[in-house]
């Protein structure tokens, strides 16, 4: 098994390469294994990076050493071959995709002892047209609130998070209604225009948001919420409602409609900003699926003693 380190240099609010390369070398003194690093200098050579390894006859590990559009760029790039395992080094600055698995995850996922003697588990891929995401894809708002975080997150003293909050306020003021026409499994929605759609493989985007609580990584359905147009006051009053994972208790069931599916089709006269993993992309129709094959993860041990979402055994809480 060789282990390929690609790295983003320009992934949360410093150049971590030296420091992170520093780390991996001491890990493998006394592994007797292969490794590489890479250091692509752009997305398409990140994407690139990976799909040569991915590519060759070789069995790699992938570790995607950055925030989630690294992952995510790693992650097209290794889609559909079964030479690979897919893992993630969280040195961004949001990193949202590791919150699904609790709020000390990233710590321990930034432990490379830890994380390369972990255990390696299957789980479900997005597919978006040609693309693959293996969070969370959403159009709206939302989508307009992560494109603009990518420009804010360069600013000074500005972390993931609080870049999402200030997108947040900049884009409340621009369109907060988008037309489309949606069917979830086949099945046509009555409205046309939309705030929010998201459609969920993970729980969490936009810095801290739970969109999707009930999200499983394993059970070959994605969590899709609809939000069709509502006022600005609304948005508002439902902020914080949403951030913390409230808004599918039941309670807001007249304006926010929940399903369990495997695909979602949506048309338009017009292209939509998609966002993946808080990268945005022009498509036409999108179709959003439940890929065919699902990517082998390499998680930490905890993490994986039943299934994905097991609690912690008894002994060990």
């Amino acid at each position: 098994m060789r282990h390929i380190f690609i790295i983003n240099p320009k992934a949360g609010k410093s150049d971590d390469t030296e420091k992170l390369t520093a780390q991996i070398k001491k890990v493998f003194e006394n592994r007797d294994e292969p490794y590489a690093i890479e250091v692509p200098t752009s997305r398409e050579n990140t994407t690139k990076n990976a799909s040569n390894y991915a590519r060759s006859n070789e069995k790699v590990v992938l570790y995607a050493c950055g925030g989630d559009g690294t992952l995510n760029d790693v992650l097209n790039g290794c889609m559909n071959q079964e030479n690979v395992i897919l893992s993630h080094v969280p040195i961004g600055s949001g990193n949202d995709f590791i919150k699904f698995f609790g709020k000390n995850a990233k710590k321990d996922f930034l432990d490379l002892e830890q994380l390369i003697n972990g255990n390696i588990v299957d789980v479900d891929v997005l597919s978006i047209n040609d693309h693959y995401s293996i969070n969370i894809a959403n159009i709206g708002l939302d989508a307009m609130v992560a494109f603009n975080a990518n420009k804010f997150k360069r600013l000074p003293f500005v972390t993931g998070k609080s870049a999402y909050q200030i997108s947040l306020a900049y884009s409340f003021f621009t369109s907060t209604k988008h037309f489309m026409k949606i069917k979830v499994d086949g099945e046509e929605q009555k409205e046309d225009c939309y705030s929010f759609v998201v459609c969920a493989n993970a729980k969490y985007y936009g810095g801290s948001y739970c969109a999707a609580p009930f999200a499983d990584l394993q059970d070959g359905l994605m969590d899709v919420i609809l939000i069709p147009k509502v006022s600005r006051p609304k948005i508002l009053q439902l902020m914080n409602i949403y951030q913390k994972g409230q808004h599918l208790d039941g309670t807001h069931d007249d304006i926010v409609h929940y399903f369990k599916a495997q695909k979602v089709e949506i048309q338009s006269n017009h292209e939509i900003q998609v966002c993946l993993e808080g990268e945005g992309y022009a498509m036409q129709n999108p179709l959003i699926q439940i890929a065919d094959q699902k990517i082998p993860l390499l998680v930490p041990k905890k993490y994986t003693h039943k299934n994905i979402l097991a609690e912690p055994k008894e002994e060990e809480k």
